[in-house]
């Protein structure tokens, strides 16, 4: 017969149940240090993972940026001698490029128009893009309202807005011809077509 096996009694019972609760009460506060300790290891590493995607997203930009104003320059420069002819055609009888496109100011306001090109009674204003969208036509048109107070020595001219890219994203040259605007579409290497309105626009 196997000896009775003492039972505890209710002190030692007591202190047994006090000691496995503080024992569980520190494993709780471990647990809770080390998932607080987690937690700002992930918010560490998220931050820093954001830090770098945001400098590699401003670098890319900045890359595209040059890339675009790179390639606008090719196609102004391309786009010059081009309307001269293409709008003489159309019987705008322009026979000078305006070589101060970039720089006139008048009443402190500037502003900038790539390529203008003009006699002594008519002025053609070109916006040169890559890719033109249709918030780039209305921009432009937006600009143009203002553009005999800046270019102050076409005041007495009529002048036509055009819009020349390589590319027209979603079918914005037609919102373009719809809007009056001429335009001058890259067709070759140097080489662009001009589409004239139905309906011209003027200022």
């Amino acid at each position: 017969m196997l000896p009775q096996q003492e039972l505890p009694t209710w002190a030692e019972l007591k202190t047994m149940i006090l000691a496995h609760s503080e024992q569980m009460r520190e494993t709780e506060r471990q647990m809770r240090e080390l998932n607080e300790d987690t937690k700002r290891q992930i918010k560490e590493m998220q931050e820093k993972t954001d830090r770098q995607m945001r400098d590699t997203d401003n670098r890319m930009k900045d890359l595209q940026g040059l890339f675009t104003t790179q390639w606008e320059k090719l196609v102004e420069a391309l786009c010059r001698p081009a309307a001269l002819k293409l709008f003489r055609e159309k019987g705008i009888k322009i026979d000078q490029i305006y070589q101060e496109a970039r720089h006139d100011k008048y009443l402190e306001n500037e502003m900038e128009v790539d390529v203008i090109l003009c006699n002594t009674t008519e002025a053609v204003a070109v916006e040169v893009k890559t890719t033109c969208k249709k918030k780039d036509v209305d921009y432009f048109l937006k600009k143009m309202r203002q553009f005999k107070k800046i270019f102050h020595r076409f005041e007495d001219c009529t002048v036509y807005p055009a819009i020349a890219a390589l590319k027209f994203d979603n079918s914005s040259d037609i919102y373009a011809l719809k809007k009056g605007l001429f335009v001058m579409r890259a067709t070759g290497e140097g080489v662009f077509s001009l589409t004239e309105p139905k309906e011209r626009e003027c200022f």
